[in-house]
């Protein structure tokens, strides 16, 4: 991972961060968060 601050006193101030993405990763937490808010939801409704 590599972060560079850039900027000055004439001007607003960026931050970059560069890394490589595990996209496995994110695909699969996504499917959980929908998974369980789908299956939450449900619950509620039955109540």
């Amino acid at each position: 991972m590599s972060a560079e601050i850039i900027g000055g006193a004439d001007g607003p101030t960026a931050i970059y961060v560069t890394s490589s993405v595990n996209w496995s990763l994110v695909i699969g937490v996504t499917i959980v968060i929908v998974g369980g808010t789908i299956a939450f939801l449900r619950w509620k409704k039955k109540k």
